[in-house]
């Protein structure tokens, strides 16, 4: 299938063709292949069902931890001699965690894609988590912890989420733990983790670049297939291989507005986060709150919000908001960077946006502006291997089918001011918000 169809007018984008092969090895493991043969170099994307959301409140950041020592060491290879091959190749390997998986990846030049290959599964299947390493990796995450803490933005995000999640809902902690838990974590734990949850079954490695489908076919099975199968778990289950992730618990707005200030003298600006537990992924009703959302704080400089909030009152420096819809209702979030002094009212004119967009339609304007500016943003995300990667991950992990890109434009052009409305009645509560503000600021000056 042809990007054309995604653009209006049938312009063909710079990724030219977006064709994917899918097969599944033996054991389970989901591989995604897509041909770039303008690129001279290959995407190398692992991704596995074991981020923050398998965590609990006593084990925050152990995801976070196990998936940072990936590059630090295995059964066959030091980080050190790790670091070597990636200077001669020229590659990059990256491993990381998010809130429901973490993986491994690499970028190398396509001559290099068997050897990146090798080394992406030794990393994925065999870290060996080094005590040494394991200590420095503590000690890098300690000291981001604590500059995070001194950071406004991210403080105000971590209040809105203990305000508006549970403390036992995977989507109140931090993806990087705190200093109490990671301090705790040792290398059993790690390895524990690593066992328990670096499954081929719920694995999908996605292959992107100046490869051919033989080539990713041969090259996978030799690298993946002594990668087993769990006993308890039928390979290629229809469910997919991220159906545990379908039981992150639900979430409800509270049931009035609640604070969280946290007064940081030293800083010149505050910054604001507001929202409260929103949708998920596979929701009906996902698209018309994407239009919705683009139309309230994401279009152009910032939508409704950025206008009115940043441009007319000059209240805030920057204004946005996102909807987090994942395998769990993720937060709805409105973010503004503003002076103390205009804390409250920001805060008062966000409501007003808010309100406005739920009780009054949109014009036909907006509904075209912001169905125009999500269709055309797709065709750009494919223009790197990169992007093409993350598109396919997305694919699977929900399940959106390989016609998905050729689907995408019909599903949001169909959206109606009608359906915008509908969207934001049913997932926008101004009356039942978290309100989590961090700078130099106290609601009793």
């Amino acid at each position: 299938m042809t990007i054309r169809s995604a653009l209006p007018g049938g312009r063909e984008s710079s990724a030219a063709r977006f064709s994917p092969d899918r097969f599944v090895l033996p054991n389970g493991l989901a591989v995604l292949h897509q041909s770039n043969p303008t690129s001279p170099a290959v995407s190398i994307s692992l991704r596995v069902a074991a981020g923050a959301c398998l965590e609990s409140p006593e084990t925050t950041g152990l995801a976070n931890f196990c998936s940072g020592m990936l590059k630090r060491g295995t059964t066959r290879r030091s980080k050190q001699e790790i670091g070597e091959v990636l200077d001669f190749t020229g590659s990059h390997l990256g491993s990381s965690a998010g809130r429901h998986t973490a993986g491994v990846g690499a970028k190398a030049r396509s001559a290099d894609f068997e050897q990146m290959m090798e080394l992406v599964a030794e990393c994925a299947l065999t870290p060996s988590f080094p005590a040494a390493e394991v200590e420095r990796m503590r000690g890098d995450l300690l000291t981001v912890i604590r500059e995070d803490e001194d950071d406004t933005r991210q403080v105000s995000m971590d209040g809105l989420r203990r305000l508006v999640y549970a403390p036992d809902h995977p989507y109140a902690w931090r993806l990087i733990g705190n200093e109490e838990t990671v301090t705790r974590h040792h290398r059993d734990d790690l390895a524990e983790f690593h066992a328990r949850h670096f499954r081929a079954h719920s694995s999908v490695l996605v292959i992107v670049g100046a490869v051919e489908r033989d080539q990713v076919m041969l090259a996978s099975e030799r690298c993946f297939n002594d990668w087993p199968a769990d006993a308890d778990e039928a390979p290629g289950q229809a469910a997919g291989p991220f159906a545990a992730l379908q039981e992150v618990p639900a979430a409800s707005p509270p049931p009035n507005t609640v604070r969280d200030v946290s007064i940081m003298p030293a800083k010149a600006q505050a910054d604001i986060a507001l929202g409260h537990p929103g949708i998920r992924r596979a929701d009906a009703d996902y698209y018309a709150v994407a239009v919705m959302n683009m139309i309230l704080g994401r279009f152009a400089m910032g939508g409704r919000l950025g206008h009115s909030v940043r441009e007319e009152q000059g209240m805030a420096y920057y204004t946005f908001s996102t909807f987090d819809a994942s395998f769990g209702p993720g937060p709805f979030v409105v973010r503004a960077g503003v002076h103390p002094d205009n804390v409250d009212a920001a805060v008062d004119s966000i409501k007003v946006e808010l309100e406005r967009i739920r009780t009054a339609a949109v014009r036909e304007e907006e509904l075209e502006n912001a169905t125009s500016a999500l269709i055309h943003s797709l065709p750009r995300a494919l223009e790197t291997n990169e992007g093409l990667a993350t598109t396919l991950h997305t694919i699977e992990q929900f399940d959106l089918g390989l016609d998905y890109l050729e689907k995408y434009p019909r599903l949001i052009g169909a959206i109606t001011v009608d359906d915008v409305l509908a969207a934001a009645r049913n997932h926008i509560h101004p009356g039942r918000l978290g309100v989590s503000i961090a700078g130099p600021y106290s609601e009793h000056a």
